[in-house]
């Protein structure tokens, strides 16, 4: 009969062999989100992927499994030389009964049966007071969004605990041979199944780029019904009409060439509205006139920005008789060397 292939657990799990529990469970659960039957469904590899996650974690996440699967390796399932480690086994070996990759160990069996002290630690360990994870979720706003603030409804795709199992992972009423719980169909194991839940969020005035607005208590739930927290991260989307450099602004403003050599007043877009801005004679191309507290507003130790206009000067191309005349008078009076 030709064994099973070796299963590099560690590997499948992605974490070194000097994993802790806890990098062990954040590992599985960040997998098994990915990869669970629910959020894809018909997905054949998706589901064989999952199943060789839960294989893994069913025995990383047990110490005793750990145990026996660092020291023996591809062959800890068939026993394991544990005489001067485990008093009570038979021949110096402690048999295992391999069912589904989820049997117990005879010999903690007989324990329970006929007494003994236990060795084992029970697969699923999870600790009743664990609270859930937080979660984070980048949210996308336009300037005005940051600038005035807003209130959003978001559509999040979180996990609950498993209504039928109550989070352990273990079918109730499904039991297999010798009695031992098989993983839960409703959640294959996991204790979490994928829910959509809509939130409302307050955005308040002045958020910035990559700040984080934390709500507590809505991250996923808790192995005790308490909820993680959730942190939204700010990204700012392109606006159309300015550009952003921290929390200034610029926009370009065109003004005739008669405004930009004798000054004068042109229009400026805000993001409260448009502002008149006085334009002194002389202006140049490029240049740039600021506007004071027009910019984004300030969080925290941040300032409120500014908002600077860059000048663009509009040459028309549909002079009149009168107005050419006009022109070429000025180039005569000034000597420039325009045609004539």
């Amino acid at each position: 009969m030709t064994g099973r292939t070796y299963k590099d657990y560690y590997q499948i799990l992605g974490v070194p062999r000097t994993a802790d529990e806890k990098e062990i469970k954040s590992a599985y659960r960040k997998l098994a989100r990915k990869y669970h039957p629910d959020v894809n469904p018909g997905d054949k590899s998706a589901e064989e992927k999952f199943k060789e996650i839960q294989e893994a974690y069913d025995v990383l996440g047990d110490p005793a499994k750990r145990a026996q699967y660092d020291r023996f390796g591809e062959q800890w399932k068939t026993y394991s030389r544990t005489a001067s480690e485990q008093p009570g086994g038979y021949g110096g070996y402690d048999f295992r009964v391999d069912v589904g990759g989820a049997g117990p160990n005879l010999s903690d069996l007989f324990e329970t049966l006929f007494g003994g002290g236990r060795r084992g630690t029970q697969t699923h360990s999870r600790s009743v007071h664990e609270r859930g994870e937080d979660l984070e979720y980048g949210i996308d706003l336009t300037l005005e969004e940051a600038q005035n603030g807003v209130t959003k409804d978001l559509t999040l795709k979180t996990e609950d605990l498993c209504t039928q199992c109550g989070g352990s992972g273990e079918s109730v009423n499904n039991r297999g041979i010798l009695g031992f719980g098989l993983p839960c169909p409703a959640c294959q194991g996991t204790g979490r199944v994928p829910r959509t839940r809509r939130v409302e969020v307050k955005i308040p005035a002045g958020v910035t780029e990559g700040q984080r607005i934390r709500l507590a208590g809505e991250g996923a739930a808790g192995l005790d019904g308490r909820r993680g927290d959730l942190y939204l991260l700010v990204r700012l989307k392109p606006h159309p009409v300015f550009r952003r450099e921290g929390n200034d602004l610029f926009v370009d403003v065109g003004i005739p060439f008669t405004v930009a050599a004798l000054g004068g007043e042109v229009e400026v877009p805000t993001l409260n509205g448009r502002r008149t801005l006085t334009v002194p004679a002389g202006v140049q191309c490029g240049q740039k006139l600021r506007v004071a507290g027009q910019g984004l507003k300030g969080s925290g130790s941040r300032h409120t920005g500014d908002l600077y206009a860059v000048i663009k000067v509009l040459v028309p191309k549909d002079l009149s008789p009168r107005e050419r005349e006009l022109v070429q008078e000025l180039a005569r009076i000034r000597g420039d060397r325009a045609r004539l």
